[in-house]
């Protein structure tokens, strides 16, 4: 049986009060939707996106079936 994954990272799992789901094949991808949901909503700029944030995201970004 074949079984497909999906990436996915939850904002509020890294302590944002905040239901933001980003989900895609690849670590580029969820980083991409992070970075633009981060501006969008909680004002943040391009540059706030720094590599410990990355970080972060990255090492709470999972595989899940989908």
């Amino acid at each position: 049986m074949l079984q497909m994954f999906t990436l996915k990272f939850k904002c509020k799992d890294i302590g944002f009060d905040c239901g933001f789901v980003a989900k895609g094949k690849r670590l580029d991808e969820i980083l991409a939707q992070c970075a633009m949901h981060a501006q969008r909503d909680h004002g943040m700029k391009p540059e706030d996106m720094t590599e410990e944030l990355k970080n972060k995201i990255s090492a709470n970004t999972h595989r899940v079936l989908f």
